[in-house]
């Protein structure tokens, strides 16, 4: 299993067509997980590619992120088992809240997960703007998730980091928490580390690292401990459900992340450090 990420400027490409065709050919000829970014584009090229993608590039998953604040159009192909170990534990959890009677089967059916539906920013600084997160949750009462995260492995952090600065400040303090995890590969081809970081909003609007980085691999000492937590206030914002024992925090246990992460990683070969 191998995976790469490959940038390319605005100036490689003339025209249009040339950019479509560049794009289709790398698309088609992926065999394996591949992060393509595209910088200085065209808005109206993004657009019209995002089109061509969605209707005539169904053979293969992508998910596509178009930042139009610094002209950046990212596309993922066919992200890798570890890149989706969020959305298994995002279920977990939500089951493990309902059985512990921290949330009842109503508001459970309330918070629905979505991964790489597209998300269109209309406004703001980042209007133009569109993003298929990994995982977002999103009550059936708004129109806004209010939790997402966001899943690397071939992308860099900083190119996660920008994912976060884009959902955050594009949301204005609907989505409360955005989570990062960032999965390295060693120099052994075999072995993977892996992190965990939360961003919030800060009281000025801007983006904000709520507590330390955790480590998921190498599992810590006190790994039964590591867990990340969010309010209910937070998770149900804008559903009837918010004001009921709002302060309860929902757990989301990096022990049970670190289960799924492992599995995937030996359906790909792969170990944890």
């Amino acid at each position: 299993m191998t995976e790469s990420t490959m940038h390319f400027k605005d100036s490689l490409f003339p025209q249009y067509p040339d950019f479509l065709d560049h794009l289709s050919r790398k698309i088609r000829d992926a065999k394996s997980d591949l992060f393509l970014v595209y910088e200085g584009l065209q808005p109206t090229w993004v657009q019209s590619a995002w089109h061509f993608i969605e209707t005539q590039l169904e053979g293969k998953t992508i998910r596509k992120s178009y930042n139009s604040k610094v002209g950046v159009f990212s596309l993922h192909v066919m992200p890798t088992y570890i890149h989706d170990s969020l959305q298994p534990w995002q279920a977990q959890c939500r089951e493990d809240w309902k059985d512990d009677g921290f949330i009842t089967k109503d508001e459970s059916r309330c918070l629905q997960a979505y991964t790489g539906t597209t998300l269109e920013f209309r406004d703001g600084p980042y209007r133009g703007s569109r993003k298929e997160p990994d995982v977002f949750v999103q009550s059936t009462y708004v129109d806004v998730p209010t939790l997402a995260m966001e899943s690397g492995w071939s992308e860099s952090l900083r190119e996660l980091e920008n994912d976060m600065n884009l959902l955050l400040v594009w949301a204005n303090g609907a989505i409360k928490r955005v989570f990062i995890a960032k999965w390295t590969k060693h120099t052994d081809e075999y072995h993977v580390s892996g992190i965990i970081k939360v961003y919030k909003l800060d009281r000025n609007g801007m983006p904000i690292q709520e507590g330390p980085t955790q480590t998921i691999f190498p599992a810590p000492s006190d790994s039964q401990n590591q867990c990340i937590s969010v309010r209910r206030k937070d998770l149900f914002c804008g559903s009837p459900y918010a004001n009921i024992n709002p302060n309860v925090m929902l757990k989301y246990p990096l022990d049970d992340l670190r289960v799924k992460a492992s599995l995937n990683l030996r359906r790909m070969g792969l170990a944890p450090m």
